[in-house]
C-alpha cells in the first residue's frame, strides 16, 4: 500500500509556492536569448508599468519569466521571514503578484508596498506575518510607484529620481495603511460574492490617488499600452507541465482520498470557502491542476467574431504577457472558491455578451465593433470575472451567466475611474457586478427570513 505523505498544511502551501517561483526561473532559462535576461529585466523594472504593458515586448520573453520568478521569490521570502501562516488566501495573494508580473508589476515596484505594510504593522503593534497577505494585495497600485519614480508628472520617461522614490514610498505607506481597514469592510459591499475582495478596495483607493495626482491638478494622463504577438507555444508548454505536475503532486500526497475530497470540492458552491482548510491541500492541488488546464483550454479555444467591411472576421487569443498574466490571475483563487464547474457559466456569459457589439456593428447601428472575446482587455477581464464564481455556485447557472455578461459590458469602462493604474481592475468590476446583481436576485427570487 502506498504511504501518504504528511506535511503541515501551511508549510506545504509555502513549498508549493516556492516550487512555482523556481519553475518560472527555470522557464526563463529555457526561453532563449540568455545574454538579454538581465538587461531585459532592468528594462522591465525601470519603465512605467501602466495597465497594459506587455513585458514580453518590453524586456523579452525570458526576462518576463525571470521577473515573474523573482516576484514570486520575494513573496515567498516575505512569508518565510515573517513566519506567516499560509492559507488559501495566501495562494490568491501570491498568484495575483506573479500574475501581474508579466504586464504591470515588477521586482522593483512591489517594495514600497511591502515596506509600507511593515511600517503599518509597527504602528498597529501587530506581527508583520499577520498582514503578509495584505502586503501582497497592496501591490495592486504598483503602477503608481513606477510612475512616480520614473515619469510623473511628464508624458515621457525621464529616468530615476530620488524625489520620485520618496513619493513612491509615501504612497506605499498610505496605501498599506488604508487597505486593511477597507478590505475588512468591502465584503459587506459585495456580500462575499467577489473572490477578488481586495479589488474594490484597491479600485476605490486608485480612484482617489488618480484624482490627487492627475485629475485635480490637471496633469495630463500618459498612456503606454503596448502589446506584441505573444508566445503561444512556449506559454502553453510551460503551463501544461506545471498544471500536470499539480495533478501528480495531489495524487502522490493522498491518492484516492484526495480524489474523493476533490469530488466534494467540485460539488461545493465555493462561497466563502478555503479549499485548503475544508478539503485539504492535496485535493486543492488537484483543483489547481484541473482548473489550470480548464483555463488554458479556454484561452486556446476562445474565438472572437468581428464585423469588418461587410464580413465576419474570426480571431484567436494572442498569448502575450498580458494573456499569460491573465491565466495566472484567473488561477489565483483556485484554493479559495474557483473551480471549472462554477467558472464555466461566467465564460458563457462573456460569450453571450460578445454578441451585443457584434450585432450592433452587423446591423449598422454603430460604425465599427468595439470589442470581441479576443480583445486583450476582454481576455484579461474574463480572468477576473472568474471571481464571480460563487454567484454561479450558490445562485445557479443562469445567475452565473448573467454575472459574466454584466462583467463583460462593464470591465473596459472601469479604467476610466483610475486611469489604468489599478491592476485589480477586473476585481473592482466584480464588486460592482455583485453589488448590483445579488440584492436583485435575493429580492425577487429568494424568500428572506
Amino acid at each position: 500500500m502506498r504511504r501518504e505523505i504528511k506535511i503541515e498544511a501551511s508549510r506545504l502551501i509555502w513549498y508549493i509556492l516556492l516550487a512555482f517561483s523556481i519553475a518560472f526561473i527555470v522557464g526563463a532559462l529555457f526561453a532563449g536569448n540568455l545574454p538579454q535576461l538581465i538587461p531585459g529585466l532592468i528594462t522591465i523594472c525601470t519603465r512605467p508599468s501602466q495597465f497594459t504593458m506587455d513585458y514580453f515586448v518590453l524586456g523579452g520573453l525570458g526576462s518576463a519569466f525571470l521577473n515573474t520568478g523573482l516576484v514570486g521569490l520575494a513573496c515567498c521570502g516575505l512569508l518565510y521571514f515573517t513566519e506567516a501562516k499560509c492559507t488559501g488566501l495566501t495562494v490568491a495573494a501570491y498568484w495575483l503578484n506573479v500574475g501581474f508580473s508579466t504586464f504591470g508589476m515588477n521586482f522593483l515596484n512591489i517594495w514600497p508596498f511591502f515596506l509600507g505594510t511593515f511600517i503599518y504593522s509597527r504602528i498597529k503593534k501587530i506581527r508583520f506575518g499577520s498582514v503578509a497577505n495584505m502586503a501582497m494585495f497592496s501591490t495592486a497600485l504598483a503602477p503608481f510607484a513606477s510612475e512616480l519614480i520614473f515619469r510623473y508628472p511628464h508624458m515621457e520617461t525621464v529616468g530615476f529620481r530620488f524625489s520620485g522614490l520618496i513619493l513612491a514610498l509615501i504612497l506605499g505607506l498610505v496605501v498599506s495603511c488604508m487597505m486593511p481597514s477597507l478590505c475588512a469592510l468591502i465584503p459587506a459591499f459585495h456580500q462575499g460574492y467577489d473572490l477578488y475582495s481586495a479589488g474594490p478596495a484597491a479600485g476605490f483607493l486608485a480612484f482617489m490617488v488618480y484624482c490627487i495626482l492627475y485629475r485635480s491638478p490637471g496633469v495630463e494622463v500618459p498612456s503606454n499600452t503596448q502589446l506584441g504577438d505573444g508566445a503561444r507555444a512556449y506559454v502553453n508548454t510551460f503551463f501544461l507541465i506545471v498544471f500536470g505536475l499539480c495533478l501528480v503532486a495531489g495524487w502522490l500526497l493522498e491518492g484516492e482520498k484526495a480524489v474523493a475530497r476533490y469530488k466534494k470540492l467540485w460539488a461545493g458552491d465555493g462561497y466563502k470557502t478555503d479549499f485548503t482548510e475544508k478539503y485539504g491541500v492535496p485535493a486543492t492541488l488537484l483543483n489547481m491542476g484541473f482548473y489550470g488546464l480548464f483555463i488554458l483550454l479556454y484561452y486556446n479555444v476562445v474565438r472572437g467574431f468581428t464585423w469588418v467591411d461587410g464580413q465576419t472576421v474570426i480571431s484567436t487569443a494572442k498569448f502575450t504577457g498580458a494573456t499569460m498574466g491573465a491565466i495566472m490571475c484567473m488561477y489565483a483563487f483556485c484554493a479559495q472558491g474557483a473551480q471549472p464547474r462554477t467558472v464555466f457559466p461566467i465564460a458563457v456569459g462573456y460569450a453571450l455578451a460578445s454578441l451585443y457589439p457584434y450585432l450592433m456593428a452587423r446591423f449598422g447601428i454603430v460604425p465599427q465593433q468595439n470589442w470581441c472575446l479576443t480583445t486583450q482587455a476582454i481576455l484579461v477581464g474574463m480572468c477576473f470575472a472568474s471571481g464571480l464564481a460563487p454567484i454561479a455556485g450558490k445562485k445557479g447557472f443562469l445567475a452565473g451567466v448573467i454575472a459574466g455578461a454584466m462583467h463583460a459590458t462593464l470591465v473596459m469602462s472601469v479604467p476610466l475611474w483610475h486611469g489604468g493604474f489599478c491592476l485589480y481592475n477586473g476585481g473592482f468590476t466584480d464588486g460592482i457586478v455583485a453589488f448590483l446583481l445579488i440584492p436583485v436576485i435575493e429580492w425577487f427570487f429568494e424568500k428572506k427570513e
